[in-house]
């Protein structure tokens, strides 16, 4: 273990002590310091120390790595024109392997019909599929040996053609394996177009040549794409035997720049340099199928102006950090402030000084709202605090006024029954039968409770039907319903009020037959109870009053009955606010035939509690 100087140890030994110190002054910091501090710390310090360091790093290896990666770019781009051009290439086998051209080009059909039928059959479709095929292609020509009819239909010329465009010894390098890739430079740009032989079955011998031409855009595309890559740079384009071609992009080189960086190539081919004094980066690439050598040529100044750029830019950065770090420190200190100051008072707060509000500045956000109801809060508990007893005192004054109002209903209930009991010893059945009905009406509307079931609901409305019939011999009642929903939870007194304004106001007036028909049902998870009468119905303004009114856009005074539109206004709220704001009730009245009133009561998955 290897020995520590006592100089080296006294040096550690008060590094960590001040290490220490400034943590244990950091604890002891208000939290907005903290913040502050934390945020230098942990965020700005660490990020521009990594920013410069990256920065370095990456600035001493820009140039190589720029060259390479742009080698790259070059390569993928003529590896992506490559396989284009072998996709033309490979076009050829499917006409070798033809059997139909094959014979059509040898003659062997005797008769025309045959020859016409083949050539619209397996031909044509043959030759169409070319352009199909591959795009690029803008037309395919075969030139076949035999001097028969063949020439007269499309895609077919003269042997002796094929001689103004290839020379002897280009005709003779075509092998059943090797086609040959030839360029024109015209007004249009460079055209490709690519010649293979056709052969026998039995490749004994050559049948003729096969022309596909491509269009100008695919090698255009090659150039824009490397243009589009590095805006402002020189293409330069060399043949087989590095003689130059003309371009449009190589306008920003001299000749002589040009001479230099095409000797350049010769030697170091498909691979990255840098000429004249190293201002000019040069990549190339050759395409080997077309003899031709793509070199892309750049300014390295202005590579150094964009990295000047760069360097405006970080320094820009830094300076805009510092900037939002101060707005940084502003705005935690506007909100650390308004905590501390209420944390302090809420330290001070007892049972003694609940009525005593923070009462520094609350604010808008949400610090402020938090304040806010800390205030509203404590009042309130004060509040609660100061009347609890009378809140006592007021029970039990209410709970002895509750067992005194019992007493009265009981002696109702008793005189009814007795009624009911000397009646029915008298026979006078129908006096016993209505003090039946009005007692259980007594008795339900006097039950304590804000819900009862659907069930007990509908015997309550039939108690009170009851009584009517007994009035009006001719009251028809019908009723309709689901047994599996009879014992849904709703509020009380939602159906007797419906069944009420369909006597009073539609069957009080109308002559002869009277008929009030309920119908309960459930359906796609709504319930629908319907409370209709054959009345008198109610007019087409009226109605639309009435429908404002429960709808909550107009006032009583557009009601001309105001007791029928408050008592649905009524059942209307009280549905809605038990069963949810999707509930709604429908009326819908026509004259001399009746109204119809409708609850639509969403039914939820569990009953309501």
């Amino acid at each position: 273990m290897r020995n520590v100087a006592p100089s080296e140890l006294a040096f550690r030994l008060c590094l960590f002590g001040s290490i220490l110190e400034a943590w244990e002054t950091m604890m002891t910091m208000r939290i907005s310091t903290k913040m502050i501090v934390g945020y230098i710390l942990l965020i700005v310090l660490p990020f521009m120390l990594f920013a410069v360091f990256v920065y370095y790093q990456l600035y001493e290896k820009m140039f190589d790595q720029y060259q390479l990666a742009n080698q790259q770019n070059i390569e993928l781009s003529v590896g992506s024109l490559e396989s284009s051009l072998g996709k033309i290439e490979s076009l050829q086998s499917i006409y070798q392997n033809n059997a139909a051209l094959i014979d059509y080009i040898r003659g062997d059909f005797m008769e025309d019909r045959d020859l016409i039928y083949s050539y619209l059959k397996d031909i044509s479709p043959a030759i169409s599929f070319a352009s199909l095929g591959e795009p690029a292609i803008s037309s395919l020509t075969i030139f076949p040996k035999t001097k028969q009819r063949p020439l007269w239909v499309p895609g077919f010329q003269s042997y002796e053609e094929i001689h103004g465009i290839l020379s002897e010894r280009e005709i003779s390098s075509l092998k059943p394996a090797m086609g040959l890739w030839k360029h024109t430079i015209g007004e249009d740009g460079l055209s490709l177009a690519y010649y293979h032989k056709i052969y026998s079955e039995t490749y004994t011998g050559d049948l003729g040549i096969i022309q596909m031409k491509v269009k100008p855009e695919l090698f255009e595309n090659l150039l824009e794409n490397l243009r589009a890559v590095h805006p402002g740079n020189n293409l330069v384009l060399l043949g087989e035997n590095k003689e130059i071609m003309p371009t449009a992009f190589q306008t920003g080189l001299t000749d002589s720049q040009i001479m230099n960086i095409v000797s350049a190539v010769k030697v170091k081919s498909n691979s990255p340099f840098q000429t004249d004094n190293n201002h000019l980066l040069v990549n190339s690439v050759d395409i080997k199928r077309l003899g031709i050598t793509v070199v892309e040529v750049n300014n390295r100044n202005k590579v150094f102006n964009f990295l000047r750029i760069k360097q405006l830019w970080v320094i820009g950065g830094g300076s805009l950090l510092l900037l939002l770090s101060a707005m940084y420190y502003l705005i935690v200190s506007s909100l650390t402030k308004r905590i501390i100051l209420l944390s302090r008072h809420m330290r001070k707060v007892g049972q003694d000084s609940l009525g005593h509000p923070y009462s520094g500045h609350a604010g808008t956000d949400e610090i402020g709202f938090l304040i806010s109801n800390y205030n509203a809060m404590i009042i309130r508990m004060d509040e609660l605090v100061n009347r609890v007893q009378k809140v006592e005192l007021l029970k039990k004054e209410a709970d002895f006024k509750m067992l005194q109002a019992q007493i009265q209903p009981h002696f109702l209930y008793n005189t009814l029954e007795t009624m009911r009991m000397l009646a029915r010893s008298n026979k006078d059945y129908i006096v016993a039968d209505m003090a039946l009905s009005l007692g259980n009406l007594l008795r339900y509307s006097l039950t304590k409770g804000n819900d009862t079931t659907l069930r007990e609901e509908l015997e309550h409305v039939k108690a009170y039907i009851a009584i009517h019939q007994i009035r009006i011999p001719d009251l028809d009642f019908q009723l309709e319903i689901d047994d599996s929903i009879m014992m849904l939870r709703c509020p009380r007194f939602i159906l007797q009020p419906l069944v009420e304004n369909g006597m009073i106001h539609g069957l009080s007036p109308k002559r002869g037959s009277k008929r009030i028909s309920i119908r309960i049902n459930q359906e796609e998870g709504y319930a629908t109870i319907l409370v209709a009468d054959n009345g008198v119905g109610i007019s087409s303004e009226k109605l639309m009053a009435l429908r404002q009114f429960l709808a909550g856009t107009a006032g009583e005074e557009a009601i001309e009955i105001r007791g029928m539109g408050i008592g649905l206004n009524n059942v209307s709220e009280r549905m809605k606010a038990y069963f949810g704001q999707e509930s709604e009730m429908h009326i819908d009245s026509t004259i001399e035939v009746g109204t119809a009133c409708s609850l639509i009561i969403l039914l939820k998955e569990e009953p309501h509690a």
